[in-house]
């Protein structure tokens, strides 16, 4: 199959309609039809290697900007339980174009294209997403978006491309200060202090399931199952910088007149666990009102539940189109 740079090209948007669309009480699924047919399916790259889903707008804000949502971990472009499909069309709604697409070797992208570090190919791919951009649609500054590794790629991207003005970061960088380590202390360890369950577990691993052993442990009382309102957080191998090069980063960002949002959560209580956080653990940087931060310790790290992911896309929206605004 022939397969061109062209999204009309590449996959005939009639293909995703259907031949009868219904009339009448029908009218919000045809709404959800017509919608859906706009969208375009796109390959691009310098091996026409990368897949990705452009998302157009009308009565566009600013049409010379745009958003690319970059992947987190290896999760394709639709992002965490649709988190980046939720964002495009709600975007496209209040005139923002958008571009989801998936980096190499993930979803439908073909795993070709330059080598080394992975934070770097993300980094050129990106720019590769920014040039089809330009070429087709005129856009010549972005926004990037990223959770999770896609918050690390898109900072990385962002010191490469100057033609990025934008990033909302979900999950980023956290480096301990000193309230962070009271914060862990009082609300983590703590606790265990006071928890039967805690003590079990520490005895068996020092004395053993000897017959003494078990006397004693059944003489004390079972906790309650802990009661979760999100998914708990699973083990993170993401790297970060260290905490002067971070530093540096972020003041070039702030230098070059590129615009901050960072969103922390919950389900990243093991590097970050108060709202001021973010600028506390980054002293000396000249931020220039050019950064925000919002903390939501109730929300997990993908924002699983349907209250959650709701408020995340109406705040990530407010954000990008004040960006897109100020652009």
């Amino acid at each position: 199959m022939n397969v061109s740079n062209t999204p009309t090209a590449a996959f005939p948007s009639t293909a995703m309609v259907p031949p009868m669309v219904p009339s009448g009480p029908a009218r919000k699924d045809r709404q959800t039809v017509n919608r859906i047919a706009t969208e375009q399916a796109i390959v691009f790259g310098s091996h026409d290697h990368l897949v990705g889903i452009y998302h157009p707008t009308t009565n566009a804000v600013n049409d010379k900007t745009a958003v690319i949502f970059v992947t987190p971990g290896m999760l394709h472009n639709a992002g965490p339980f649709r988190l980046h499909v939720d964002l495009a069309r709600t975007l496209g709604s209040r005139g923002v174009a958008s571009l989801r697409f998936d980096l190499s070797g993930i979803g439908e992208s073909l795993p070709v294209g330059s080598s080394g570090r992975s934070i770097d190919r993300a980094s050129g791919e990106i720019s590769q997403a920014i040039d089809w951009l330009q070429e087709h649609h005129g856009i010549q500054q972005v926004i990037l978006f990223g959770l999770c590794s896609g918050a690390d790629d898109s900072i990385h991207a962002a010191q490469q491309d100057p033609r990025v003005c934008g990033i909302v970061a979900m999950d980023a960088c956290g480096y301990p200060t000193r309230r962070f380590r009271w914060n862990r202390i009082r609300h983590h360890y703590l606790p265990r202090l006071a928890s039967p369950t805690a003590w079990k577990r520490l005895s068996r691993r020092l004395l053993g399931k000897t017959s003494a052993t078990q006397w004693l442990l059944q003489l004390l009382p079972d906790a309650p199952s802990p009661n979760y309102s999100t998914m708990p957080m699973g083990t993170d191998l993401r790297e970060f910088p260290s905490r002067n090069i971070a530093k540096q980063e972020f003041q070039r960002l702030v230098d070059q007149g590129c615009r901050l949002h960072l969103i922390y959560t919950g389900g990243v209580s093991e590097i970050y666990n108060y709202a001021e956080q973010f600028f506390d653990m980054l002293p000396g940087v000249r931020w220039k009102d050019h950064a925000t931060v919002d903390f939501y310790p109730e929300m997990d790290h993908v924002a699983i539940l349907c209250e959650d992911r709701k408020k995340l896309v109406d705040r990530v929206t407010e954000r990008v189109v004040d960006f897109a605004e100020a652009s």
